[in-house]
């Protein structure tokens, strides 16, 4: 028995939306233990916490959620325009949540977060998998990489997101999408 192009067009559609779905709840998790570490690092050092992106993005890292959750020493902070205003050298812990991929300037935004960190034990990143749909297709992302972190250092492996790439992925998912869906009469 041989499947025909629709049925293989719409399984095709079904696995790219359970890996998606796997990888955002994967990314989910790994945000909620970020970002409870660095709570835990900023209450340890008497640091102030910065959150770098959305601490909204998920439920368990909403700022002033958790009862006595570190609320009254923590900025949320844009770092897309440059430098954090507030916060001085080497006094803060900082989690970075997704947003080295839609910054201008990945190298600035680097030197920023180690400038108000100081050192690496100080900075939680988490960083959309660089794999998957939502890296290659976010209308906002510029590169899409890795954070690896080898005890007390983090490596960045980033790469521009390829408009060539962006393209052909967007033709292809259409033309699934056109096979999967098409009436037949």
């Amino acid at each position: 028995m041989s499947l025909s192009p629709k049925l293989l067009a719409r399984i095709a559609l079904g696995t790219a939306t359970v890996v998606e779905g796997v990888a955002a709840l994967a990314r989910h998790r790994e945000r909620e233990l970020a970002f409870e570490a660095a709570i835990e690092r900023a209450k340890a050092t008497g640091r102030r916490l910065v959150v770098i992106g959305d601490p909204d993005a998920s439920s368990q890292n909403r700022i002033g959620s958790g009862g006595d959750m570190y609320i009254h020493n923590t900025l949320v902070a844009d770092i897309t325009h440059g430098r954090v205003e507030g916060v001085d050298d080497d006094t803060a812990v900082v989690y970075v949540a997704c947003v080295l991929e839609v910054v201008d300037d990945l190298n600035a935004t680097l030197r920023e977060i180690s400038r108000i960190a100081g050192v690496a034990e100080n900075v939680f990143i988490v960083s959309v998998q660089p794999w998957t749909l939502t890296a290659r297709l976010s209308p906002s992302a510029r590169r899409r990489g890795l954070v690896v972190s080898h005890g007390s250092e983090h490596t960045v492996h980033m790469k521009p997101v390829d408009s060539q790439e962006r393209l052909l992925l967007a033709t292809a998912i259409g033309l699934t999408l056109a096979t999967a869906f098409w009436p037949t009469k």
